[in-house]
């Protein structure tokens, strides 16, 4: 097994960024992991080995030379994990957990390679079922230590040092040129009037009011129901993901690069963390919006607490990843280790639990298919509520609710639920946004919060475009 060979050097979260920013110019294929706050590293990839990207029939390898090989089976995961397993690398302690393997995305309709669905809803993104890159060379951040490793593959690890002064230079030009200052936002009025929507918002009541009948009916508990977003976009996309990191850092931001799309992304819940055989997850339910003053934050946040129906339906979630925890783990080992705290974003909060066991399989695919998607965007139980949403969405949902991360060579993984996300392609950028449905949901007042969970992403997309005019008038 070889080695990973690695350089090192001091550099904050924000010198990392910007680093990778300059870079990426050079190259239509880069990725980008970052952890907003309270993680524990960010991942950067730019010009990749491979691009591994789902067909019909397959799995589509696309090398940086030129050549194509097109890898047939079913499940496109299994098929790259047969990629992962020639790249072998002993595992250091001493660095960062992700030491090489893939790094992308996983749309939610990857759940299709497993399990029956009808096919009602337009497919009309033609999001693939997985995109995946995979570096020869690759940059992992150690946010504590703020300390950027450097590692590649057996091949390229004479070309370490040329790396990391690459880097080192680049980040001094970056921040040089940062276009944002920490905490600084613009104000957007986000309604149906401004965008174009799947739904409007007497056509998402209804479904609202049909979700409630098949709760009556004992059909489903509850149903997650969502809302895109689109609208023309007229600035780069990494600039509106600099806006997005500058005033609301979250969890597992990202953003990714290929020919075909792009993704800004800045999630704030986990699907599946998985470290040697210990797994996690991290389920969301229930939001209220931010206070104006702290006074009014506190009520909000007491009000959420105390809320019954929020209550109720964030146990209803935990008690689903809990059940979908049982069938990938051993025996006796999946516990709720944290419950419904509090987590503050910049235009909700929310309740969040931490849901861990320990994995009976080392088979990664087989973990990921045992709780993909997450509950807490679907509904309880999943599959039947999965049928719903395709019954009442008028469009599949591609990467929303899907899931961005990486999967080591050694197994490990990290992925989220791919929320709060804007979806680029062909000068559009969509953005999706449901809400929890239970039998006392109000209508309206469920649409204005699917409205309100993106209007993040709509202030990135402003201050971009701001950025922009405001440089052509000079």
């Amino acid at each position: 097994m070889d080695t990973t060979a690695y350089q090192k050097t001091p550099m904050t979260k924000d010198e990392f960024f910007y680093a990778y920013r300059q870079l990426a110019a050079t190259t239509e294929r880069h990725i980008l992991l970052e952890s907003g706050r309270g993680g524990e590293m960010c991942i950067a990839g730019i010009d990749p080995l491979v691009t591994a990207q789902a067909k019909e029939r397959g799995l589509l390898l696309q090398w940086r030379d030129g050549r194509e090989e097109l890898l047939t089976g079913e499940d496109p995961l299994v098929l790259l994990n047969g990629l992962l397993e020639q790249y072998k690398l002993a595992h250091h302690e001493n660095l960062p957990a992700f030491q090489g393997g893939a790094i992308g995305m996983i749309s939610y309709d990857y759940v299709r390679r497993y399990e029956t669905l009808p096919t009602l809803a337009d497919d009309d993104l033609l999001t693939p079922d997985t995109y995946f890159y995979l570096f020869d060379q690759w940059a992992v951040l150690d946010v504590k230590s703020e300390t950027v490793y450097f590692m590649a593959l057996p091949d390229k690890q004479s070309s370490l040092e040329t790396m990391r002064d690459e880097w080192t230079v680049a980040a001094k030009e970056g921040l040089a040129s940062r276009k944002f200052s920490t905490g600084q936002a613009v104000d957007v009025e986000v309604t149906e009037e401004d965008l174009q929507v799947s739904v409007t918002g007497e056509q998402f009541e209804q479904m609202v009011r049909d979700v409630q009948q098949f709760i009556a009916q004992g059909d489903v508990v509850q149903v997650n129901l969502s809302v895109r977003q689109s609208k023309p976009v007229q600035a780069p996309s990494l600039l509106m993901y600099e806006a997005l990191r500058s005033f609301n850092p979250s969890p597992y931001m990202a953003y990714m690069a290929a020919p075909e799309f792009e993704v800004v992304s800045g999630s704030p819940e986990l699907l599946l963390k998985k470290r040697g055989n210990e797994l996690s997850t991290r389920p969301i339910g229930g939001t209220r919006k931010r206070g104006m003053t702290e006074a009014e934050d506190q009520a909000l946040q007491q009000e959420l607490i105390s809320n019954t129906k929020e209550k109720g339906e964030h146990k209803m979630l935990v008690d689903l990843e809990c059940a979908d925890f049982e069938g990938i783990c051993k025996p006796g080992t999946v516990e709720v280790d944290e419950f419904m705290v509090v987590e503050k974003y910049s235009h909700v909060m929310h309740l969040v639990s931490n849901v861990r066991g320990t994995a009976a399989s080392d088979n990664y695919a087989e973990i990921i298919r045992g709780v993909f998607p997450g509950g807490s965007i679907t509904g309880d139980p999943k599959l039947r509520t999965m049928e719903i949403i395709e019954e009442l969405e008028p469009t599949r949902r591609g990467l929303y609710t899907g899931s961005i991360g990486w999967i080591g060579f050694d197994g490990d993984m990290e992925l989220n639920i791919t929320i709060r996300t804007a979806y680029i392609q062909e000068g559009m950028v969509h953005i999706q946004a449901g809400a929890g449905l239970v039998p006392d949901s109000d209508p309206a007042a469920e649409y204005e919060e699917s409205l309100n969970k993106a209007k993040a992403l709509w202030q990135a997309k402003e201050m971009a475009e701001q950025i922009i005019r405001e440089e052509q008038l000079r």
